[in-house]
């Protein structure tokens, strides 16, 4: 797995357990030590940048360290070890507490000036995947592996002020739509991208991408592989989403497809309360991108076969956008970084459906039965 972070002043790069940091003259880079009687292969799952730029944290997966390290310094600060592994972490709007999105279904919040911090904020009854925190900071944002995104009042988080459902499959991302952060924007399994008035649990908007990805032979492949492991599905899945500002009346949202070798840009236009959207720039790729991040109309994206970032100016003119030529950041050198396999890309996946048969062999069967009536 592979995570990035783009801000004015740096650019962050985890693999494994490494961190390559740069701020656009030098590289750092940061090893994560192992813990002593490690049993299992460990990495980091999730790292963030605080949004004033001065602090860096980061979660590992097996040993579940939750470490903060001072940009400024650029040296290691505290250390917390959380009870369960992280889907993900956010720092809160004032920059000076972190929520984890844990693998059970809490989130919990450490202050990262307290070493002994750490308190459960909520629960979700199934794997947390992403949280955020609302821009007032009345609100705490998680969703979940069961198409769920709940929205609690916050301090007071026992308060459920709504939830947002229409999602048929996974929630994978939320991010606010940078230009009227009264709306929340959301990714899922399902393919499709949705804006919610989240206070109301209100949806106003949805993008289907199986529009705009018609590679008919990559839907059926990924169809018949899950197909195999007992999961039944009907379209590919979003992987990496990320959001800009474009100006007071739109923003672009960036997408990746699983397997499809592109970045796909979107533009978001409110006008009198009512939303469209436009498929902007599909910027081919020779392969899947590890990852991909998006500020200040600038598109970062990482390629962990050359172990480079690739860096598009997004230029817009008369209404339409294109791209510059990249810049290329070449990241980890002289650390022999090894690229994830499609299998485990694909394992990673996987996780995330819910199987709606416990035996695969049932499963099968039943398909087989409704194939044989469909054909009479």
């Amino acid at each position: 797995m592979s995570l990035l972070v783009a801000t004015d002043k740096y650019i962050a790069l985890a693999k494994d357990l490494h961190i390559d940091y740069y701020d656009y003259t030098d590289h750092k880079i940061v090893d994560i030590p192992l813990l002593p009687k490690q049993p299992e292969k460990d990495y980091i799952s999730d790292i963030a940048v605080s949004n004033d730029a001065k602090h860096l944290a980061l979660v590992t997966a097996s040993s579940k360290q939750l470490m903060i390290y001072d940009l400024c310094k650029m040296e290691h600060q505290t250390t917390f070890i959380i009870p369960r592994s992280a889907s993900r972490i956010r720092f809160t709007v004032d920059n000076t507490k972190l929520l984890v999105a844990d693998k059970s279904g809490d989130v919990l919040i450490y202050d990262i000036m307290k070493k002994d911090s750490g308190t459960k904020l909520l629960g979700h009854l199934s794997l947390l995947l992403d949280v955020l925190q609302s821009n007032d900071s009345k609100y705490i944002i998680s969703c979940d592996r069961d198409e769920k995104i709940k929205v609690s009042c916050y301090p007071k988080t026992y308060s459920i002020q709504t939830y947002c459902l229409g999602h048929k499959e996974y929630v994978n991302h939320i991010e606010f739509l940078p230009h009227n952060d009264k709306y929340l924007t959301s990714s899922s399994g399902d393919g499709t991208l949705k804006i919610w008035d989240y206070s109301e649990g209100k949806l106003y908007h949805t993008i289907d991408t199986k529009f705009d990805v018609k590679d008919e032979q990559l839907r059926q492949n990924f169809i018949n592989i899950m197909d195999e492991g007992g999961i039944e599905v009907a379209t590919l899945p979003i992987v990496h989403y990320t959001t800009t500002k474009n100006n007071n009346s739109s923003s672009l949202l960036a997408i990746t497809v699983h397997s499809y070798n592109a970045v796909i840009i979107y533009s978001v236009t409110i006008e009198d309360n009512s939303f469209s959207h436009k498929l902007e720039k599909r910027l081919e790729l020779p392969r899947f991108p590890a990852a991909i991040n998006l500020f200040n109309k600038t598109l970062f994206v990482y390629d962990n076969v050359e172990c480079n970032i690739n860096v598009f100016k997004i230029v817009a003119e008369g209404g339409n956008f294109s791209l510059e030529e990249p810049s290329k950041i070449a990241m980890f050198k002289n650390k022999n970084i090894q690229s994830d396999s499609e299998q485990v890309q694909l394992e990673s996946i996987k996780v995330l459906y819910k199987r709606k048969f416990d035996n695969v062999q049932e499963y099968q069967e039943r398909k087989k039965l409704r194939l044989q009536k469909s054909t009479k």
